[in-house]
Protein backbone atom coordinates (compact mmCIF):
# COMPACT_ATOMS: atom_id res chain seq x y z
CA UNK A 1 0.00 0.00 0.00
CA UNK A 2 3.15 2.31 0.42
CA UNK A 3 3.93 2.04 -2.68
CA UNK A 4 1.25 3.79 -4.02
CA UNK A 5 1.91 7.12 -2.33
CA UNK A 6 4.58 8.89 -4.55
CA UNK A 7 6.06 12.31 -3.79
CA UNK A 8 3.79 13.72 -5.67
CA UNK A 9 0.41 12.41 -4.08
CA UNK A 10 2.06 13.58 -0.73
CA UNK A 11 2.60 16.93 -2.34
CA UNK A 12 -1.12 16.94 -3.01
CA UNK A 13 -2.19 16.00 0.45
CA UNK A 14 0.09 18.92 1.95
CA UNK A 15 -1.00 22.02 -0.70
CA UNK A 16 -4.12 21.34 0.43
CA UNK A 17 -3.57 22.45 3.76
CA UNK A 18 -0.46 24.33 3.12
CA UNK A 19 -0.92 27.65 1.12
CA UNK A 20 2.19 29.45 -0.84
CA UNK A 21 4.98 26.87 -0.28
CA UNK A 22 5.50 24.77 -3.35
CA UNK A 23 8.89 24.23 -3.20
CA UNK A 24 8.99 23.58 0.06
CA UNK A 25 6.41 21.11 0.34
CA UNK A 26 7.80 19.22 -2.74
CA UNK A 27 11.45 18.29 -0.31
CA UNK A 28 9.10 17.61 2.52
CA UNK A 29 7.43 15.39 -0.18
CA UNK A 30 10.27 13.80 -0.97
CA UNK A 31 11.48 13.77 2.24
CA UNK A 32 8.32 11.90 3.74
CA UNK A 33 9.01 9.37 0.86
CA UNK A 34 11.91 8.10 1.56
CA UNK A 35 10.92 7.89 5.52
CA UNK A 36 8.01 5.84 4.91
CA UNK A 37 10.03 3.21 2.85
CA UNK A 38 13.10 3.18 4.81
CA UNK A 39 15.34 5.50 2.84
CA UNK A 40 18.06 7.29 3.88
CA UNK A 41 15.62 10.26 4.69
CA UNK A 42 17.51 14.04 4.73
CA UNK A 43 16.24 15.90 7.60
CA UNK A 44 14.92 19.74 7.42
CA UNK A 45 15.47 23.37 8.65
CA UNK A 46 12.50 25.77 7.46
CA UNK A 47 13.49 28.83 8.14
CA UNK A 48 10.81 31.41 7.40
CA UNK A 49 8.89 34.33 9.18
CA UNK A 50 6.55 34.20 11.90
CA UNK A 51 3.56 33.68 9.88
CA UNK A 52 3.90 31.84 6.85
CA UNK A 53 3.51 28.22 7.60
CA UNK A 54 5.86 26.17 9.55
CA UNK A 55 3.79 25.38 11.98
CA UNK A 56 0.74 25.03 9.80
CA UNK A 57 3.07 22.35 7.80
CA UNK A 58 4.28 20.22 11.09
CA UNK A 59 0.50 19.21 11.80
CA UNK A 60 -0.20 18.93 8.22
CA UNK A 61 2.79 16.04 8.07
CA UNK A 62 0.74 14.66 11.18
CA UNK A 63 -2.18 14.37 9.40
CA UNK A 64 -0.73 12.97 6.55
CA UNK A 65 0.10 10.12 8.63
CA UNK A 66 -3.14 9.69 10.43
CA UNK A 67 -5.39 10.08 6.79
CA UNK A 68 -3.56 6.50 5.21
CA UNK A 69 -4.10 3.38 7.64
CA UNK A 70 -1.54 1.79 5.88
CA UNK A 71 1.25 4.28 7.59
CA UNK A 72 -0.06 2.97 10.90
CA UNK A 73 3.31 2.67 12.10
CA UNK A 74 4.41 6.21 11.35
CA UNK A 75 2.20 7.83 13.50
CA UNK A 76 4.30 8.49 16.20
CA UNK A 77 4.62 11.94 15.86
CA UNK A 78 5.72 14.55 18.23
CA UNK A 79 5.74 18.87 17.73
CA UNK A 80 7.53 20.57 20.31
CA UNK A 81 9.29 23.68 20.81
CA UNK A 82 12.89 23.85 20.92
CA UNK A 83 12.70 24.94 24.55
CA UNK A 84 11.05 23.05 26.28
CA UNK A 85 13.96 20.13 26.10
CA UNK A 86 15.50 22.23 28.93
CA UNK A 87 15.24 19.53 31.58
CA UNK A 88 12.65 20.50 34.49
CA UNK A 89 14.77 19.04 37.29
CA UNK A 90 18.67 19.38 37.68
CA UNK A 91 20.71 16.68 35.53
CA UNK A 92 18.06 15.29 33.43
CA UNK A 93 19.49 14.12 29.80
CA UNK A 94 17.97 16.14 27.08
CA UNK A 95 17.97 13.35 24.62
CA UNK A 96 16.12 10.74 27.74
CA UNK A 97 13.79 13.94 28.01
CA UNK A 98 12.51 13.40 24.23
CA UNK A 99 12.45 9.92 24.20
CA UNK A 100 10.32 10.08 26.80
CA UNK A 101 7.78 12.32 25.40
CA UNK A 102 8.11 9.86 22.33
CA UNK A 103 7.20 7.10 24.63
CA UNK A 104 4.10 8.79 26.18
CA UNK A 105 2.90 9.56 22.37
CA UNK A 106 3.47 5.88 21.44
CA UNK A 107 1.37 4.98 23.87
CA UNK A 108 -0.99 7.26 23.76
CA UNK A 109 -1.46 6.19 20.07
CA UNK A 110 -0.96 2.64 20.39
CA UNK A 111 -1.74 1.63 24.21
CA UNK A 112 0.09 1.47 27.29
CA UNK A 113 0.77 -2.58 26.82
CA UNK A 114 3.74 -2.13 24.75
CA UNK A 115 6.56 -4.69 24.48
CA UNK A 116 10.01 -3.84 24.16
CA UNK A 117 10.30 -4.32 21.04
CA UNK A 118 6.95 -3.01 19.69
CA UNK A 119 7.68 0.57 21.63
CA UNK A 120 11.25 0.36 19.79
CA UNK A 121 9.55 -0.17 16.31
CA UNK A 122 7.48 2.42 17.00
CA UNK A 123 9.93 5.22 18.40
CA UNK A 124 12.26 4.41 15.11
CA UNK A 125 9.35 5.15 12.85
CA UNK A 126 8.69 8.19 14.29
CA UNK A 127 8.87 11.78 12.78
CA UNK A 128 10.26 14.51 14.95
CA UNK A 129 9.08 18.35 14.79
CA UNK A 130 11.25 21.05 16.42
CA UNK A 131 9.40 24.45 16.49
CA UNK A 132 11.41 27.82 17.46
CA UNK A 133 14.60 26.22 16.59
CA UNK A 134 16.05 29.71 16.54
CA UNK A 135 15.86 29.84 19.96
CA UNK A 136 18.40 28.04 21.10
CA UNK A 137 21.19 29.91 19.31
CA UNK A 138 24.71 29.52 21.08
CA UNK A 139 24.37 33.47 21.05
CA UNK A 140 21.75 35.88 22.59
CA UNK A 141 22.28 39.31 22.29
CA UNK A 142 25.93 38.87 21.68
CA UNK A 143 26.75 36.93 24.81
CA UNK A 144 27.45 32.78 24.71
CA UNK A 145 23.73 31.11 25.59
CA UNK A 146 25.08 27.82 27.55
CA UNK A 147 21.51 26.08 27.34
CA UNK A 148 21.36 26.85 23.76
CA UNK A 149 24.33 24.69 23.18
CA UNK A 150 23.48 22.06 25.83
CA UNK A 151 20.23 22.03 23.76
CA UNK A 152 21.87 21.73 19.91
CA UNK A 153 24.53 19.43 21.27
CA UNK A 154 21.50 16.53 22.44
CA UNK A 155 19.61 17.18 19.21
CA UNK A 156 22.74 16.73 17.40
CA UNK A 157 22.76 13.11 19.23
CA UNK A 158 19.76 12.11 17.15
CA UNK A 159 20.62 13.65 14.29
CA UNK A 160 23.84 11.57 13.51
CA UNK A 161 22.08 8.69 13.96
CA UNK A 162 23.51 7.54 16.35
CA UNK A 163 22.57 3.93 18.58
CA UNK A 164 20.86 5.62 21.92
CA UNK A 165 20.14 3.57 25.03
CA UNK A 166 16.52 4.41 26.40
CA UNK A 167 15.33 2.93 29.81
CA UNK A 168 11.80 2.68 29.01
CA UNK A 169 8.64 0.77 30.83
CA UNK A 170 7.14 -1.88 28.73
CA UNK A 171 4.80 -4.46 29.26
CA UNK A 172 7.08 -8.25 29.69
CA UNK A 173 4.93 -11.56 30.63
CA UNK A 174 1.86 -9.98 31.38
CA UNK A 175 3.62 -7.00 34.20
CA UNK A 176 5.28 -3.74 34.03
CA UNK A 177 9.03 -3.81 33.99
CA UNK A 178 11.96 -1.02 32.82
CA UNK A 179 14.40 -1.80 30.50
CA UNK A 180 17.17 -0.52 28.06
CA UNK A 181 15.86 0.00 24.26
CA UNK A 182 18.49 0.41 21.91
CA UNK A 183 17.57 3.40 20.05
CA UNK A 184 18.85 2.97 15.85
CA UNK A 185 17.86 7.15 15.89
CA UNK A 186 19.30 7.54 12.42
CA UNK A 187 15.98 5.80 11.50
CA UNK A 188 13.79 9.20 12.33
CA UNK A 189 12.96 11.59 10.99
CA UNK A 190 13.40 15.58 11.88
CA UNK A 191 11.89 18.50 10.90
CA UNK A 192 12.85 21.61 12.58
CA UNK A 193 11.82 25.17 12.05
CA UNK A 194 12.46 28.68 13.22
CA UNK A 195 11.48 32.11 12.56
CA UNK A 196 15.11 33.30 12.97
CA UNK A 197 14.20 36.54 12.83
CA UNK A 198 17.68 38.44 13.92
CA UNK A 199 19.20 36.47 10.83
CA UNK A 200 17.04 38.83 8.54
CA UNK A 201 18.98 42.05 9.92
CA UNK A 202 22.34 40.83 10.50
CA UNK A 203 22.42 39.50 6.89
CA UNK A 204 20.83 43.01 5.52
CA UNK A 205 23.61 44.93 7.60
CA UNK A 206 26.22 42.67 6.60
CA UNK A 207 25.46 43.79 3.38
CA UNK A 208 24.55 47.64 3.09
CA UNK A 209 27.84 48.00 5.68
CA UNK A 210 30.26 46.05 2.69
CA UNK A 211 31.19 43.47 5.06
CA UNK A 212 32.16 41.55 2.34
CA UNK A 213 31.77 40.91 -1.35
CA UNK A 214 27.74 40.41 -1.38
CA UNK A 215 25.78 43.83 -3.01
CA UNK A 216 22.08 43.90 -2.85
CA UNK A 217 21.29 43.44 -6.45
CA UNK A 218 18.41 46.42 -8.10
CA UNK A 219 15.72 45.45 -10.16
CA UNK A 220 13.95 48.17 -12.58
CA UNK A 221 9.94 48.58 -11.97
CA UNK A 222 7.51 49.74 -14.39
CA UNK A 223 4.82 51.67 -13.44
CA UNK A 224 1.67 52.80 -15.78
CA UNK A 225 -0.62 55.72 -14.93
CA UNK A 226 -4.04 55.94 -15.53
CA UNK A 227 -3.36 59.03 -17.86
CA UNK A 228 -1.34 56.48 -20.28
CA UNK A 229 2.10 57.71 -19.04
CA UNK A 230 4.97 55.29 -17.92
CA UNK A 231 7.41 55.60 -15.27
CA UNK A 232 10.75 53.13 -14.44
CA UNK A 233 12.27 53.28 -11.18
CA UNK A 234 15.38 51.54 -9.62
CA UNK A 235 14.74 49.61 -6.72
CA UNK A 236 17.18 47.80 -4.80
CA UNK A 237 15.46 44.76 -2.80
CA UNK A 238 16.45 42.58 -0.27
CA UNK A 239 15.32 38.68 0.31
CA UNK A 240 16.64 37.14 2.91
CA UNK A 241 17.10 33.15 0.54
CA UNK A 242 18.86 35.08 -2.51
CA UNK A 243 21.21 36.21 0.08
CA UNK A 244 21.78 33.69 3.27
CA UNK A 245 25.34 31.81 3.19
CA UNK A 246 25.52 28.30 5.89
CA UNK A 247 28.59 30.90 7.67
CA UNK A 248 25.15 33.47 8.20
CA UNK A 249 24.00 30.71 10.28
CA UNK A 250 27.46 30.08 12.69
CA UNK A 251 27.32 33.84 12.90
CA UNK A 252 23.96 33.63 13.98
CA UNK A 253 24.68 31.31 16.76
CA UNK A 254 23.77 27.73 15.22
CA UNK A 255 26.77 25.36 15.93
CA UNK A 256 27.96 23.78 11.84
CA UNK A 257 28.13 20.73 13.29
CA UNK A 258 24.19 20.74 13.82
CA UNK A 259 23.43 22.67 10.73
CA UNK A 260 25.39 19.98 8.55
CA UNK A 261 23.10 17.20 10.05
CA UNK A 262 19.88 18.59 7.95
CA UNK A 263 20.06 17.56 4.35
CA UNK A 264 17.35 20.92 3.16
CA UNK A 265 17.68 23.77 4.35
CA UNK A 266 14.43 25.65 2.59
CA UNK A 267 13.44 29.06 3.09
CA UNK A 268 9.69 29.99 3.32
CA UNK A 269 8.61 32.56 0.95
CA UNK A 270 6.47 35.49 2.31
CA UNK A 271 2.73 35.22 1.54
CA UNK A 272 1.68 37.53 -0.62
CA UNK A 273 -1.86 38.88 -0.90
CA UNK A 274 -3.55 36.32 -2.89
CA UNK A 275 -2.39 33.92 -0.68
CA UNK A 276 -3.72 35.50 2.63
CA UNK A 277 -6.75 36.04 0.64
CA UNK A 278 -7.49 32.26 -0.06
CA UNK A 279 -5.79 30.97 3.61
CA UNK A 280 -8.36 33.68 5.02
CA UNK A 281 -11.30 32.08 2.85
CA UNK A 282 -10.37 28.00 2.87
CA UNK A 283 -8.01 27.66 5.98
CA UNK A 284 -10.15 25.55 8.76
CA UNK A 285 -8.59 28.02 11.09
CA UNK A 286 -9.40 31.17 9.48
CA UNK A 287 -10.79 33.92 11.27
CA UNK A 288 -13.36 33.94 9.05
CA UNK A 289 -14.72 30.71 9.38
CA UNK A 290 -14.69 31.25 12.70
CA UNK A 291 -16.18 33.81 12.73
CA UNK A 292 -19.18 32.69 10.72
CA UNK A 293 -20.06 29.82 12.92
CA UNK A 294 -20.31 32.26 15.59
CA UNK A 295 -22.69 34.48 13.82
CA UNK A 296 -24.71 31.54 12.69
CA UNK A 297 -24.80 30.39 16.33
CA UNK A 298 -26.79 34.13 17.15
CA UNK A 299 -29.07 33.14 14.04
CA UNK A 300 -27.19 36.10 11.64
CA UNK A 301 -25.88 35.34 8.42
CA UNK A 302 -22.26 37.02 7.85
CA UNK A 303 -21.25 38.40 4.80
CA UNK A 304 -17.97 39.38 3.32
CA UNK A 305 -17.51 40.67 0.18
CA UNK A 306 -14.82 39.88 -2.49
CA UNK A 307 -13.80 43.39 -2.40
CA UNK A 308 -13.96 43.56 1.81
CA UNK A 309 -11.70 40.02 1.22
CA UNK A 310 -9.07 41.99 -1.24
CA UNK A 311 -8.87 44.67 1.17
CA UNK A 312 -7.99 42.36 4.42
CA UNK A 313 -5.52 40.77 2.32
CA UNK A 314 -3.98 43.63 1.13
CA UNK A 315 -3.20 45.04 4.67
CA UNK A 316 -2.25 41.92 5.89
CA UNK A 317 0.53 41.74 3.01
CA UNK A 318 1.80 44.81 4.19
CA UNK A 319 3.49 42.95 7.21
CA UNK A 320 5.21 40.27 5.83
CA UNK A 321 7.10 39.76 9.09
CA UNK A 322 4.04 38.25 10.48
CA UNK A 323 2.68 36.78 7.40
CA UNK A 324 -0.99 35.00 8.80
CA UNK A 325 -0.98 36.30 11.40
CA UNK A 326 -1.76 39.23 10.62
CA UNK A 327 -4.78 38.70 8.83
CA UNK A 328 -5.98 37.29 12.09
CA UNK A 329 -5.10 40.67 14.05
CA UNK A 330 -6.80 42.60 11.35
CA UNK A 331 -9.68 40.61 10.66
CA UNK A 332 -10.40 39.77 14.62
CA UNK A 333 -9.74 44.02 15.42
CA UNK A 334 -12.14 44.71 12.38
CA UNK A 335 -15.02 41.64 13.64
CA UNK A 336 -15.19 42.49 17.28
CA UNK A 337 -17.84 45.61 17.65
CA UNK A 338 -20.06 43.56 15.31
CA UNK A 339 -19.30 40.57 17.70
CA UNK A 340 -20.88 42.28 20.70
CA UNK A 341 -23.83 43.64 18.76
CA UNK A 342 -24.25 43.49 15.22
CA UNK A 343 -27.87 44.87 15.31
CA UNK A 344 -26.51 48.56 15.13
CA UNK A 345 -24.29 48.39 12.37
CA UNK A 346 -25.60 50.23 9.10
CA UNK A 347 -24.82 46.93 7.15
CA UNK A 348 -27.25 44.97 9.50
CA UNK A 349 -30.52 44.43 6.98
CA UNK A 350 -33.28 41.76 8.14
CA UNK A 351 -35.09 40.17 5.21
CA UNK A 352 -37.54 37.09 4.68
CA UNK A 353 -34.55 35.58 4.67
CA UNK A 354 -33.30 36.12 8.06
CA UNK A 355 -30.79 39.02 9.78
CA UNK A 356 -27.55 39.56 7.34
CA UNK A 357 -24.61 41.50 8.06
CA UNK A 358 -22.42 42.51 5.26
CA UNK A 359 -18.43 43.44 6.26
CA UNK A 360 -17.96 45.60 2.58
CA UNK A 361 -14.64 47.36 1.54
CA UNK A 362 -16.21 50.71 3.31
CA UNK A 363 -16.38 48.91 6.13
CA UNK A 364 -12.56 47.84 6.13
CA UNK A 365 -11.10 50.69 5.15
CA UNK A 366 -12.95 53.08 7.62
CA UNK A 367 -10.94 50.40 10.69
CA UNK A 368 -7.73 50.35 8.75
CA UNK A 369 -7.72 54.23 8.55
CA UNK A 370 -8.96 54.17 12.06
CA UNK A 371 -6.18 52.17 13.31
CA UNK A 372 -3.14 53.67 11.17
CA UNK A 373 -2.34 56.09 13.56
Amino acid sequence: MEQLLLPTDIYQFLAARVLGQADLLRRISVSLYKHIHGLPAPNVLLIGNSGTGKTTLMQAVAAFYEAHPQLDRFRVMLIINANTLSPEVEGEDRTTRLFGKLEARAKVAFGSELSAEALRHYLENATVCVDEVDKISGRISGKPNVEGITTQYALLTMLEGEQFLYRATVMEDGREVETDIPIDTGKLLFICGGAFEELYDQVYGCIVNRRDERRLKEVSEVERRPDGTVSVRTVARFRLREYLRLADMFAFGMMPQFISRFGSIAMLEELGKDELRQILIGSAASPLRLCLDYFRHMGIRLQVTDAALTAIADAAAKNSRIGARALREIFNGLIAPFEYDPTTSPTYTVTDKGPTLTIDQETVAEYLNRTAG
